[in-house]
């Protein structure tokens, strides 16, 4: 009799990818989805305390980036050893990685409060906040601090699930998190009187509700994976080889996270106003994105599997399936916003006329290369559900690294406010033309 790990394994490597990749891609892209839209949900209860709060949260976007980077450098880099470890049936190896790699990541959210509590105000500063923006801006980021070690354990626990093809018991603990704070943002924002303070204190209240879910998943009998002490290594060897594959989703989001700070820098030259205008852009951008990126996570663990068991053309075929859905989710996304955005934006801010009109035409700008990104984030996971850790990193830091960052550093003097509204499109097409470059190279060198 089949025991669970041959069951799961052949439904890895036998099902065909057009069924495959769908079936594990709609639990990631309903929780990528809700995720998303509890962010959103997060500006838009925000933006109701005026413009400077909502500056705040664009200016905390990059910490909770940062910690989002710790959770899937982590994540990642063991997902993508765990899903190749399975595909050779190498599973004592794979449990021995997924124990170890809960303690590190732990560790990792444990240093970002020590360091995010201690020089809250300095960091703050760093990262382009005005006088105005400064005091919603500590109320929100001290608390998001403290529930840094649950959150990177999440965004692990999150990876660990979907590595082995069990992404609906991912979706389940993120889904939950979020119902449950679009419930308690408007009751401790308004109701208890909390403001600015009480969406910090859902979002880590609901972080910590998801990550007891995937934990409590992780030790079920459906899990693929044990997390037990005994597994956890003594060396410095897994841990070594943890953060070098996961690197390029440290580089990618660590650029996004500088890319966010020079962009509210930026901003901030035309008043907060533009801060905000920016950052409820940006979780539009991210929204629409959250759902071609969740099809793209289906995709990871089929192409880790593939390359695992040595099954090429497996590869080539998930690839190619998952870019063309991609590229159509994300096109659908750039005709309605474009259409749409400047009711999108008034959304948000109904009382600032200039929020809506720097929103709606930056909105406009971004829709424009939208469907490119698909080129970009596919080469990105392709790439590192291989092994292909330097490629990997070079695409990962092409768009925000490569590209967004020099160009929101010298456009500005030429284009002003215009600059900071197009800069990301012209980093998207760039961005798309190198990793599909990249990408052709993987494949010609790929054996047939």
């Amino acid at each position: 009799m089949e025991n669970q790990e041959d069951l799961q394994y052949y439904k890895m490597i036998e099902t065909p990818v057009s069924r495959l990749i769908p079936s594990l891609a709609w639990p990631t892209v309903l929780s990528m989805m809700t995720a998303a839209i509890y962010n959103t949900a997060d500006t838009w209860f925000v933006s109701h305390l005026g413009d400077s709060a909502t500056a705040a949260t664009g200016i905390c976007l990059p910490l909770t980036a940062i910690i989002q980077a710790c959770g899937f450098w982590v994540g990642m880099g063991a997902g993508s050893i765990i899903s190749r470890f399975l595909g050779r049936r190498h599973f004592f190896k794979a449990y021995i990685t997924a124990s170890s790699s809960t303690l590190l990541a732990f560790i990792l959210g444990l240093i970002l409060l020590l360091l995010g509590i201690s020089f809250n105000k300095f960091i703050l500063e760093s990262l382009g906040s005005t006088p105005t923006i400064l005091p919603f801006a500590q109320d929100y980021s001290k608390i998001i601090f403290l529930g840094a070690p649950f959150s990177c354990c999440s965004f692990l626990f999150n990876n660990l699930l979907r590595c082995q093809g069990r992404s609906f018991f991912a979706m389940i603990g993120i889904v939950s998190g979020a119902i449950i704070n679009l419930f308690l943002d408007p009751f401790f924002i308004f109701v208890m009187d909390m403001g600015i303070a009480g969406a910090a204190l859902s979002t880590i209240l609901c972080q910590f509700i998801s990550f007891l879910i995937m934990f409590i998943s992780l030790l079920g009998k459906h899990s693929m994976l044990y997390l037990k002490l005994k597994y956890i290594y003594k060396k410095i060897g897994i841990y070594l080889l943890i953060l070098s594959t996961g690197l390029p989703s440290l580089f990618r989001q660590g650029c996004s996270a500088v890319a966010t700070v020079l962009l509210n820098r930026a901003g901030g030259v035309y008043g907060d106003a533009a801060v905000a205008a920016m950052s409820i852009v940006g979780r539009i951008n991210f929204l629409i994105g959250s759902m071609m990126v969740g099809f793209g996570q289906g995709f990871q663990p089929v192409c880790g599997f593939a390359f695992g068991a040595g099954d090429y053309q497996r590869v080539r075929k998930s690839y190619k399936f998952s870019l063309v859905i991609c590229t159509c989710i994300l096109l659908c996304g750039a005709i309605i916003c474009g259409i749409f955005a400047e009711d999108i934006i008034s959304l948000f801010n109904t009382d600032s006329k200039s929020v809506v009109e720097i929103g709606t035409r930056a909105l406009r700008y971004i829709c424009i290369t939208m469907p490119f990104t698909a080129l970009i984030v596919l080469a990105n996971m392709l790439l590192q559900s291989t092994g292909q850790k330097f490629w990997a990193s070079v695409t990962s830091i092409s768009r925000q690294g490569m590209f967004f960052i020099p160009l929101i550093i010298i456009l500005p003097s030429f284009l002003g406010l215009t600059a900071v509204e197009i800069t990301q499109s012209i980093s998207d097409f760039m961005s798309a033309i190198l990793c599909s470059i990249v990408t052709i190279g993987f494949f010609k060198r790929l054996p047939k």
